[in-house]
């Protein structure tokens, strides 16, 4: 990858917004460029490495496991997303793990560089607070999907935040089985299974190789 490729990768991430050319051609030699195979870890739970991802290529799952061995889903994450962010800032334990589900490419930033980059640049503190913020919003949405609606409303909200509007305006998911999206929700395969079953007949959604396309605005209640 070129550095010309990099730079153009970077200027996507919302972190990195307001970062000067300069600057971020100086942030793109800071990064190594890393490829998992599909179905390599990347992150382990409880792990202690602190570094920072950006998806370059491929698609990748994040999860965590209770002590019992049961997973939930938090999310799946492609091109231009990233994550590891809040291991720059502290030194605790990995929160979740994660999995390339297919062939992926990163650029990894290292917390010995982002701190280099930081004394250099203090600029991108406000970016840095702002995309945090916005993680911590987003992981309180879920603990209250996730702990004040059912089944049916867990699993609508989820489909509507996975989906990204089209250039032909149609909103669409990613790549996501009836099994990840119980473990993103909370419940059986089964289950979900049967709410699909009746949104299609209803109309709303339609699955084309395992992306959603959501046709209509979900009912309140199943």
């Amino acid at each position: 990858m070129t550095a010309t490729i990099r730079i153009k990768q970077l200027e996507k991430i919302e972190l990195f917004s307001g970062i000067s050319p300069n600057s971020l051609e100086e942030l793109a030699t800071l990064m190594k460029e890393i490829t998992f195979k599909k179905n390599s870890t990347v992150i382990t739970q409880g792990d202690k490495t602190r570094s920072l991802f950006v998806i370059t290529s491929g698609r990748m799952k994040v999860f965590a496991n209770d002590e019992e061995g049961s997973q939930t889903i938090f999310t799946f994450l492609a091109k231009g997303d990233f994550f590891g962010e809040l291991s720059l800032l502290d030194d605790a334990p990995r929160s979740a793990s994660v999995v390339a589900v297919e062939n992926s490419n990163v650029l990894n930033l290292s917390h010995h560089n982002f701190n280099l980059f930081l004394t250099a640049h203090p600029e991108i503190f406000p970016a840095l607070f702002k995309a945090l913020t916005t993680r911590i919003r987003q992981m309180d949405e879920t603990i209250c999907t996730l702990t004040s609606r059912d089944i049916y409303g867990r699993l609508v909200q989820t489909l509507n935040n996975e989906a990204k509007e089209q250039a032909d305006g149609r909103l669409i998911t990613q790549r996501l089985t009836h099994q990840d999206l119980a473990e993103m929700v909370g419940s059986s395969r089964e289950m979900v299974s049967r709410i699909f079953k009746e949104l299609k007949v209803g109309g709303y959604i339609e699955v084309e190789k395992k992306q959603i396309i959501i046709k209509k605005q979900f009912p309140s209640r199943w």
